[in-house]
């Protein structure tokens, strides 16, 4: 015997007219987390570009200082030091203390130490040494 049923016909889809709710509450936690990961991004890289600032700023005054003491004559230091001044940078500025010392070896040798710390922030000193030697006019190599 043939199955002569007729097959019954499916109910009529019916059509979707909104988004439901499980849905926008996957959707605003998706956003929500991309969102504060991006923000969480910004506000690392603003910091790590406030300590480059910082560092650089650092950097420049420290060359700066290092060109000036380094041309300076040897008879001119007992005029530079001891000192203790303010230098501005910009918008940074540092309390500069200079000293020195006579070689243990002879007069012929001087030790300067400049010493800056910035007045703002909470960044540590820095400092230079240099070792200054007197030079002679004449020699015995060139005659």
């Amino acid at each position: 015997m043939l199955n002569n049923r007729i097959p019954q016909e499916q109910p009529a889809r019916r059509e979707r007219r909104g988004v439901s709710l499980i849905e926008v509450i996957v959707a605003m936690t998706l956003l929500a987390v991309t969102l504060g990961s991006l923000g969480l991004l910004a506000a690392k890289t603003a910091a790590r570009a406030r300590a480059l600032d910082i560092s650089s700023a650092r950097t420049f005054v420290l060359m700066q200082q290092s060109n000036r003491f380094s041309v300076l004559p040897y008879d001119s230091i007992p005029v530079y030091a001891p000192r203790t001044d303010t230098v501005i940078s910009g918008r940074f500025k540092y309390l500069r203390n200079v000293s020195y010392t006579q070689g243990v070896t002879g007069s012929e040798y001087r030790k300067v130490i400049v010493i800056l710390t910035p007045l703002s922030g909470s960044t540590k000193p820095d400092s230079l040494v240099f070792q200054r030697a007197k030079i002679y006019a004449k020699s015995p190599l060139f005659t």
